[in-house]
């Protein structure tokens, strides 16, 4: 146990680090720039293996488990959106991405969990 004026309660601590900016997603050039060209391997929200292709052309592929799909995408001020022939039936659907550590987490349109990144090689 520490003394009580040096320690920080975790709730604030993140929101501390959430002010200094710790916690704000990737602009679409920062997306680019990490994954343009590269294979982004990652896990769902559910757990399954994905894949992920992002082309400088705005073409994409991706594989998550047994589906694989191609489609479109394109940088937005926070983040991305792609629209897939099969998933989602071809609606777009933008994302935002967060640095966590050594992993980028995307998140849906309303906050939810869509993904976590482990690397883009």
């Amino acid at each position: 146990m520490c003394p009580i004026k040096f320690c920080i309660p975790p709730a604030l601590l993140i929101a501390s680090l959430s002010a200094m900016g710790q916690d704000a997603p990737l602009s679409g050039e920062e997306i680019r720039a990490a994954w343009v060209g590269k294979t982004v391997i990652g896990q769902s929200a559910a757990g399954q293996a994905i894949s992920l292709r992002l082309e400088s052309d705005g073409k994409a592929s991706v594989t998550a488990g047994t589906l694989q799909d191609v489609g479109v995408w394109r940088v937005v001020d926070r983040g991305y959106c792609a629209t897939w022939k099969v998933i989602r039936n071809g609606q777009e659907r933008c994302f935002t991405v967060k640095r966590v550590g050594a992993k980028w987490i995307v998140s849906n349109p309303d906050g939810s969990l869509n993904s976590s990144v482990d690397s883009a090689k």
